[in-house]
């Protein structure tokens, strides 16, 4: 498979964390949780869905078969997606990176891809957009969730400790417009810390559509 920069930072990164991703984020994936069950009532059992950069499988993935749907997993992560294979049995994963199109994947009613978009600069983050967007059929729903951030503050990711680029609203919305997705909208909810006291900060969910045929 071929692979870009991004994907082999991150491919090792998550190689190295295995379960230990989903266990840290376990009781802090609630509007997330709120979001996918969301875009599953808008959707007819056994639709296709595209979940990218699916991880170990859980919540999303998981949650979208639950429903009827089906959903297909692609993550740079060999070491993830051995996990998701054993914990969601009856999805398919894929080895396959968003940034390279050497993966025969085909479109889907909707793509999800939430908090893989993370710290990119504007012309990547878009062209992320338009690659979701590509695999997405007319009139289908693309859901992508980061976590806003001002770009003025470090941020703590396990044992990583890094400053992020500015990432509000508004910019999400302009990538949008500029990957030539239709935006429903831009909502922010903010998740509550694991001892359940205040906010462990906030994310950006983008609800948009792809432009019908014709």
């Amino acid at each position: 498979m071929v692979i870009s920069p991004e994907g082999a930072d991150m491919a090792r990164l998550f190689d190295s964390l295995g379960m230990e991703y989903e266990h840290a984020f376990a009781d802090r994936k609630q509007a997330q949780i709120d979001a996918v069950e969301e875009l599953s009532r808008r959707l007819a059992r056994g639709s296709r869905v595209l979940d990218v950069g699916c991880a170990t499988g859980r919540p999303t993935t998981e949650q979208l078969c639950a429903k009827g749907l089906d959903v297909t997993g692609v993550d740079v992560s060999e070491v993830m997606l051995a996990h998701a294979r054993r914990q969601v049995p009856q999805a398919r994963f894929v080895l396959a990176d968003l940034y390279c199109d050497d993966a025969d994947l085909g479109v889907y009613d909707a793509v999800v891809c939430l908090f893989c978009l993370v710290n990119l600069p504007e012309p990547r983050f878009v062209e992320g957009l338009r690659r979701l967007a590509a695999r997405t059929v007319p009139g289908g729903t693309v859901l992508v969730a980061v976590p806003e951030s001002q770009g003025t503050q470090d941020v703590r990711f396990l044992d990583l400790t890094y400053r992020p680029l500015r990432c509000l609203r508004e910019d999400v919305r302009r990538y949008a417009r500029l990957a030539g997705l239709e935006v429903d909208r831009v909502e922010t909810r903010a998740e509550s810390a694991t001892d359940g006291g205040a906010s462990s900060g906030r994310s950006l969910f983008l609800w948009a559509r792809t432009p019908p045929s014709g």
